[in-house]
């Protein structure tokens, strides 16, 4: 309809390429002096790197000079090169309002008698669940009755109103959870296990019961202890020989530590009383009951 331009002359052949990609050929664009370069020219030292070399060694003589500085220093203040271990100082707990701890129902909390003689800030309320037996419920009734000076869940008004500067430490007995657990509030992860809240309760309280956290063979007994507490069967004498391994009046270097209030408790959640030896269990009974 229209006459247009013709833009490829049908007359005209069209080269086509023989190979698929085509590349050029690197060498044609080779300049002059890169292709008249001798061998001789190519070994030639690079100048850059001789630059190198010498700030290199400049700074490693600067470092002498500094290193004999320091030590005509240290000689004149007397001090030693050699550098000092840094020891780890435990970090100390500030105490709470309250703190709550979920304890099984076969598991009296006779050792908080030791806590409550020598720290005078912390009283104990308990609470039985509505999942606790009755049989268990009366032995918890019972055991709060012997012991009046534990709790205060009968005080008058007037002595409560006294101790609410003071933390107070809630028992809740539930067959709900399947450990031991200690909450500080209710976002916090709780401790698991008799062992870590026995850890929790000797570093708030330090001067009940000594722990060391730098002592590893007290962490050491202390773990076999919560391994004992988690462990059922046959395992459980194997565990409470290396606990009592080296047992003579105590179980750690003859005298009362935390090991021997948590071996205390596990075993008699446990009912594991026959494999221990009875001159500690009857110290134990004495001290804590």
């Amino acid at each position: 309809m229209y006459h247009m331009k013709t833009i490829v002359p049908v007359e005209d052949n069209i080269m086509l390429p023989q190979c698929m990609y085509y590349l050029k050929n690197p060498n044609n664009n080779l300049k002059i002096d890169e292709v008249e370069l001798n061998i001789s020219d190519q070994n030639s030292p690079n100048k850059t790197m001789i630059e190198l070399e010498q700030r290199q060694t400049q700074l490693l003589q600067k470092l002498d000079v500094l290193y004999d500085r320091i030590k005509t220093i240290s000689t004149l203040c007397k001090l030693d090169v050699q550098p000092k271990i840094a020891t780890r100082k435990s970090e100390l707990i500030l105490e709470p309002e309250e703190i709550v701890v979920v304890l099984d129902p076969k598991i009296l909390p006779s050792f908080l008698g030791l806590f409550l003689k020598r720290s005078p800030n912390l009283h104990v309320t308990w609470h039985i669940h509505s999942s606790v037996s009755t049989e268990d419920s009366l032995k918890i009734k019972d055991f709060f009755k012997n012991k009046p000076d534990l709790s205060f869940n009968n005080l008058n008004a007037n002595k409560i109103a006294v101790l609410k500067n003071r933390t107070n430490l809630r028992l809740i007995f539930k067959n709900v959870s399947a450990s031991a657990e200690l909450r500080m509030s209710s976002l916090d992860v709780p401790l698991v296990g008799i062992v870590n809240i026995l850890r929790f309760l000797c570093l708030l309280y330090p001067t009940v019961i000594q722990y060391d956290q730098n002592d590893y063979f007290v962490d050491n007994l202390l773990d076999q202890c919560h391994l004992l507490e988690k462990t059922s069967g046959k395992q459980m004498e194997d565990i409470i020989t290396q606990i009592f391994f080296q047992c003579k009046g105590w179980v750690y270097k003859n005298e009362l530590s935390i090991v021997d209030v948590a071996a205390f408790i596990i075993i008699q959640m446990k009912g594991v009383v026959k494999a221990v030896p009875k001159t500690w269990y009857n110290k134990c009974e004495k001290t804590f009951m």
